[in-house]
């Protein structure tokens, strides 16, 4: 009988945990199926935790794919970790691809490669296109430009005639993204005639200095290639491309304050403006025509009456928060405008209007991204005490907790001050270790050796701060135990041309490439405002690239392209059109080392929500 109840036993309990697993299997179905993967992934791991054998590994690969699409590239690799070392064979496939995406996500694309080479990728076979596009992101992210085409090129003849598009789309722009980092586009010795090709038309774009050297060159390879399968595709879009590049209005105007004392950055804003201005041949029958109004001296409204009044056909301004809300508020003719900066939340902006500016908060974002591509995911921050530190500290809160990671908690402190000791305490809770031993020892009612702790929780450091402050904080929270902690920041750390950032070595914080690479694209161009005299282009260099991509956005803003959407090359980063209306931008990076701002390499590309059904 005492046998008999044992087996009873274990039927049973057998049997609870298969409910359970199959509760938590349909729980994750409808998550995923209403786009929540934080929290289907999660219900993946209970899946596992309830499962045994296969089902387990089953569920824990379903669970890596959620945490990938959710963007938590930690969590991703913490569940491919506790994967079964000798796997079901008949998985090998599935749990290939999934262990390469968290690689590739991990910037370790040599292994991904690595990991997919053994798979056979023949016609007919499941997941053989997607493989071939996990080959080819591995092959770009290594800098071998040519090889990744050959594995698109070959991805295409897996793929329906309804997506090959996409398939050509990304080809051209995983060409682009490498070239940008310095990958050679040469075509190798024996090359497929196709892939020639590819390669061919991309070192074509990259050398041409403007939409109509892109133009010509397109036409040109398109008569030399009349068969090749971009020859109707990509080549169409890329001359489209090129005319909403090249279509500015035949009047603008540009509302900036430039007197008062705002007048420094107001006066950058346009010369900046200006210069793109001047050096752009839009081969227009006559070239815009370019007016200038003085918000201070004579209004924000009066002046955008005015630029309307006398023919302007688009917008470029004003400047200030203040005087966007007052524009957005005002009863105004509704001509196309790119406002200079951000509304703030709660202010309804107009659909004409699209919003464009150096937003720290849009920073604080891709600061967030950027620390969860390097494989962190629970973040403490430090902001200044200010109506902007908050929403620095809320939008990098809100890009961790968007992909399932968190902001344990945060600390303001008071810009001026020298010694941060109480806030870095509390934030690291190293006040509470203290607090901890005080207790116990008056408890024992005896002296005990102690050493503070720091919480261990957290796993990567936000800093807002300008240089000086960054030079008295760091040095301070190495101090206090935080030595082993990435440390992000926004771009107000970096100020060019100052020798005493020695005390700021290992931050990581985003930069417009052309500051720290004499060989990236748009250095010739900054290089020019050097004229203006000692430490110009050190104090307002970023104001000059943000006037110059305000002239670039004109043509993409009032034609509506969709290029925008996808992302187009700016001097301030890589500029994006969101659905609220809001131009923002993907940044390059950049680490203090020995004193020099020293270029970091791009991280991997997002997943494309890669998945194989065995």
């Amino acid at each position: 009988m005492a046998c008999l109840a044992v087996v009873g036993c274990a039927a049973d309990l057998f049997g609870t945990r298969a409910a359970e697993a199959e509760a938590a299997r349909a729980e994750a179905t409808r998550l995923e199926s209403r786009g929540d993967f934080a929290q289907a992934a999660r219900a993946w791991e209970a899946v596992a935790e309830a499962s045994r054998g296969t089902d387990r590994e089953r569920a824990l690969i379903d669970a890596i794919e959620a945490w990938l699409k959710a963007g938590n590239v930690t969590r991703a690799r913490d569940a491919a970790g506790t994967l079964p070392a000798d796997g079901d064979p008949a998985l090998a496939r599935r749990r290939a691809v999934a262990e390469a995406q968290v690689a590739l996500r991990s910037q370790d694309p040599a292994t991904a490669r690595v990991l997919l080479a053994g798979l056979d990728t023949g016609p007919g076979l499941t997941g053989s296109a997607e493989i071939l596009a996990l080959r080819a992101d591995a092959e770009f992210a290594l800098g071998n430009a040519a090889a990744g085409v050959a594995d698109l090129v070959a991805r295409e003849a897996r793929l329906p005639a309804p997506d090959r598009p996409a398939n050509q789309r990304r080809i051209w722009n995983r060409m682009q993204e490498a070239a940008a980092r310095g990958a050679s586009l040469d075509t190798p010795p024996g090359a497929d005639p196709v892939v020639a090709g590819w390669l061919e038309l991309g070192r074509l774009a990259t050398q041409s200095d403007s939409p109509f050297q892109l133009r010509a060159a397109v036409l040109g390879w398109q008569q030399r290639n009349p068969e090749h399968p971009a020859a109707l595709g990509v080549t169409q879009e890329l001359l489209a491309e090129a005319r909403a590049l090249s279509r500015y209005p035949a009047r603008l105007a540009l509302l900036l304050p430039l007197s008062g004392r705002l007048a420094g950055p107001g006066r950058a804003v346009r010369d900046g403006f200006a210069a793109a201005y001047l050096a752009t041949d839009t081969g227009q029958e006559s070239p815009p025509v370019l007016d200038v109004y003085d918000t201070v001296a004579l209004g924000v409204t009066a002046a955008y009456e005015e630029a309307v009044q006398n023919g302007a056909e688009f917008v470029v301004g004003p400047l200030l928060k203040s005087d966007v809300a007052e524009l957005a508020g005002a009863a105004l003719p509704a001509v196309p405008t790119l406002a200079l900066n951000w509304a703030d939340d709660g202010v309804a902006v107009p659909g004409h209007v699209a919003q464009f500016a150096l937003a720290p908060e849009d920073e604080a974002t891709e600061a967030a991204r950027r620390a969860m591509a390097d494989g962190h995911c629970f973040a403490v921050a430090l902001v200044p005490d200010t109506d902007q530190g908050l929403r620095i500290a809320e939008s990098f809160g809100a890009a961790l907790q968007e992909a399932g990671c968190r902001l344990l908690e945060w600390q303001r402190y008071f810009e001026g001050d020298r010694d941060f000791s109480a806030e870095i305490t509390s934030l690291l809770l190293i006040d509470e270790s203290e607090s901890r031993h005080e207790r116990l020892q008056g408890f024992l009612r005896r002296p005990l050796e102690f050493e503070p702790r720091r919480r261990q929780d957290a796993d990567l450091i936000f800093l807002g701060a300008d240089p000086e402050a960054g030079r008295l904080i760091l040095p301070q929270l190495q101090y206090f135990f935080a030595k082993n902690l990435p440390v992000y920041a926004g771009s107000a750390i970096y100020a060019p041309g100052r020798a005493d950032t020695d005390d700021l070595s290992g931050i990581r914080f985003p930069v417009m490439r052309w500051r720290v690479d004499p060989a990236a694209p748009g250095a010739a161009f900054m290089n020019q405002f050097s004229a203006f005299g000692p430490g110009a282009l050190d104090r307002y260099g970023r104001l000059y690239a943000f006037g110059a991509d305000a002239w670039r956005l004109v043509p993409l803003v009032h034609n509506r392209s969709g290029r925008l959407a996808e992302g187009v090359p700016g001097l301030t980063g890589t500029l994006f059109l969101g659905a609220d209306g809001r131009v923002h931008r993907r940044l390059d990076w950049a680490r203090f080392s020995d004193g020099e701002a020293v270029p970091l390499p791009a991280a991997a590309a997002p997943a494309d929500g890669i998945r194989i059904i065995e």
